[in-house]
C-alpha cells in the first residue's frame, strides 16, 4: 500500500511559491531600487526567462531518459544553484552588470524548477502514491499571497536587501523538501525507457497539434508577466508603492488559493478546454480594466480576476500536458508547456521594459490588451484539441 505524499508535496509547493513571491514577483522593484534602468531590468528578466525556456526541454529530455529518482535530485541541485547566486550578490562587491547577471542566473535556476515540480507530482502518482494536487497548489498560492504581502511591507520599510535574505531562508526549505521524497523503485529499464522516449525534434513532429496550442499559452503568459512584473510602475502613478504591490499580489493569490483548493472538483464538472477559454477571456478583461484603472483600489478589484485567469490556466496546463503526452515523454511535455508560458514571460518582461523606457505606461497597457486578445482568440480557436491520432474533445 503506497502512502499519500500530499503533506510533503503541499509543503514543497508552499515553500516554492513563497520564494517566487520574493525573487520573481519583486525582481523589478528590487533591481529598480538597486539603480537599474527599467529597460535593463526588462532585458535581464527576459534573458532569464529565455534561458529557462531553452534549458527546460533539454533538462527534461535527460530526465525522461534517466527516470527513477533523478527529479528530486535535479530540483535540489537547482535550488542550491539559485541560493548560491543570491548569497553572492549580497556578500560580494559586484559591479552593476555582474550583479544583474548573477541575479539573472539565480532566477533562471529557480524558474527551471517549475516543470520539475509538476513532473514530480505526475511521477509519484504514476508510481502509486496519492497527491491532492489542487489542495497542494492552492496552499502554495496562499503561501505566495502571505509572502508577497509580508515581503512588500518589509521592502517598503527596511529596504530591498531583506527580500533576498527572506528568500534564501525559503530556498533552504525548498532544498530540504526536494530531498525528502521517498526513493522510487524503477520498473522499466533505462535502456527501454530511452528507446520509448523521443528526442526534442521528434517531439515537435509527434505532438504537432499539442505544440500549436502552446502559442496561446505563450501570449497569455506574456500579458501576465508584463502587468505583474511591472505592477510597481502601474500603481506608482496612482499613488501606490511596493507595499501596494504586496497587497495587490496578496489579493490575487488569496483568491487563487481558494479556487485551487476546489479545482479538482471543478475540473470534474468543466472540461479542460472550457477552463482554458475562460482563462483567456479573464486575462483579456484584466487587460482592459488595467488600461482604464484610476486608483490603487481599482487595481485591487482587478486582482480578483486572478480567480478565473491564471488560476484556471496554471493547473490546467499540467493536466493537459499529462493527457496529451506519452508517459515516456512526460517530463518533456510538462517542460514544453511551462517553457511556452516562460517564453511569454520573457517577451512580456522585455517588451514591458522597452515600452516603459521609450514610450509610456499607457502604451504598455494598450499592448497588453492586444496581446491578451490574441491569446484569448487562440484559446477560443482550440475548442477542439488535436492528438496525433485525430480529433479529441477534452
Amino acid at each position: 500500500m503506497k502512502k499519500s505524499l500530499t503533506f510533503q508535496y503541499t509543503f514543497h509547493q508552499m515553500a516554492y511559491w513563497a520564494t517566487a513571491a520574493g525573487i520573481v514577483s519583486f525582481a523589478t522593484a528590487f533591481l529598480l531600487q538597486k539603480g537599474f534602468a527599467a529597460s535593463t531590468v526588462g532585458a535581464l528578466l527576459a534573458t532569464g526567462n529565455l534561458l529557462s525556456c531553452c534549458f527546460q526541454p533539454l533538462l527534461a529530455g535527460w530526465a525522461d531518459r534517466m527516470g527513477g529518482n533523478v527529479l528530486k535530485w535535479l530540483t535540489a541541485g537547482l535550488t542550491a544553484l539559485s541560493a548560491a547566486c543570491f548569497v553572492s550578490i549580497q556578500l560580494l562587491p559586484l559591479p552593476e552588470m555582474a550583479f544583474g547577471l548573477v541575479y539573472l542566473l539565480g532566477v533562471f535556476a529557480f524558474d527551471t524548477m517549475n516543470p520539475l515540480m509538476n513532473a514530480l507530482n505526475v511521477s509519484y502518482m504514476t508510481n502509486g502514491y496519492t497527491i491532492n494536487y489542487g489542495l497542494s497548489r492552492g496552499l502554495g498560492s496562499l503561501a505566495y499571497a502571505f509572502a508577497a504581502l509580508g515581503i512588500g511591507k518589509v521592502m517598503a520599510r527596511f529596504g530591498a536587501d531583506w527580500m533576498i535574505w527572506i528568500s534564501l531562508g525559503l530556498l533552504a526549505i525548498n532544498a530540504a523538501m526536494s530531498l525528502s521524497y521517498p526513493s522510487l523503485v524503477t520498473t522499466v529499464s533505462g535502456e527501454k525507457k530511452a528507446d520509448e522516449c523521443c528526442s526534442v525534434p521528434v517531439f515537435f513532429r509527434r505532438y504537432k497539434w499539442y505544440c500549436v496550442s502552446l502559442l496561446g499559452v505563450m501570449l497569455l503568459g506574456m500579458f501576465h508577466a508584463m502587468t505583474e512584473n511591472y505592477l510597481i510602475e502601474i500603481v506608482t502613478p496612482l499613488g501606490g508603492d511596493s507595499g501596494s504591490v504586496g497587497v495587490a499580489l496578496f489579493i490575487a493569490t488569496a483568491i487563487e488559493a481558494v479556487v485551487l483548493v476546489y479545482f479538482d472538483k471543478l475540473r470534474s464538472k468543466v472540461s479542460d478546454n472550457a477552463l482554458l477559454k475562460y482563462a483567456g477571456l479573464s486575462f483579456l478583461l484584466k487587460a482592459v480594466l488595467f488600461l482604464f484603472a484610476k486608483s490603487v483600489t481599482t487595481i485591487y478589484f482587478i486582482q480578483l480576476l486572478q480567480a478565473t485567469s491564471y488560476t484556471f490556466l496554471s493547473p490546467t496546463q499540467m493536466y493537459y500536458a499529462n493527457n496529451k503526452i506519452h508517459p515516456a515523454d512526460m517530463v518533456k511535455g510538462q517542460a514544453f508547456i511551462t517553457a511556452a508560458y516562460t517564453l511569454g514571460c520573457a517577451g512580456g518582461n522585455f517588451l514591458g521594459g522597452q515600452l516603459l523606457s521609450y514610450f509610456d505606461l499607457r502604451t504598455m497597457l494598450v499592448a497588453g490588451v492586444v496581446i491578451a486578445a490574441a491569446g484569448t482568440a487562440l484559446m477560443a480557436r482550440n475548442a477542439v484539441m488535436y492528438t496525433e491520432d485525430g480529433l479529441a474533445v477534452l
